[in-house]
């Protein structure tokens, strides 16, 4: 501040003008790099977040999928019980068709 008071006094308005007008430059100068710097670490966690994000989609996905197959193997094997028990029934009812 000492610099500034100088300046003024010396070099009048003018300087003093040339002064402040270099300040306010640095200080946007330093503020656009901050802001920047902001701008970086928020789209690098807004990255990261989508991935996750997929990562958590492609697991529901596959999970939907094993269930769906778990689901699938189910009705074919209670389709082959019924199959099965109906035969079952079938034999029974008629003793000349058992299987020897």
């Amino acid at each position: 501040m000492g610099d500034l008071a100088t300046l003024i006094t010396s070099g009048g308005g003018l300087g003093a003008l040339v002064a402040i007008i270099g300040y306010l430059l640095g200080s946007n100068r330093t503020d656009r790099k901050e802001y920047q710097e902001a701008i970086d670490r928020a789209e690098k966690r807004a990255d990261d977040a989508e991935k996750r994000t997929d990562t958590a989609d492609a697991r529901c996905e596959a999970l939907q999928q094993a269930v769906d197959e778990a689901r699938t193997a189910r009705r074919t094997a209670e389709d082959r019980a019924d199959l099965l028990a109906r035969e079952l029934a079938r034999c029974r009812c008629e003793p000349e068709r058992r299987i020897p």
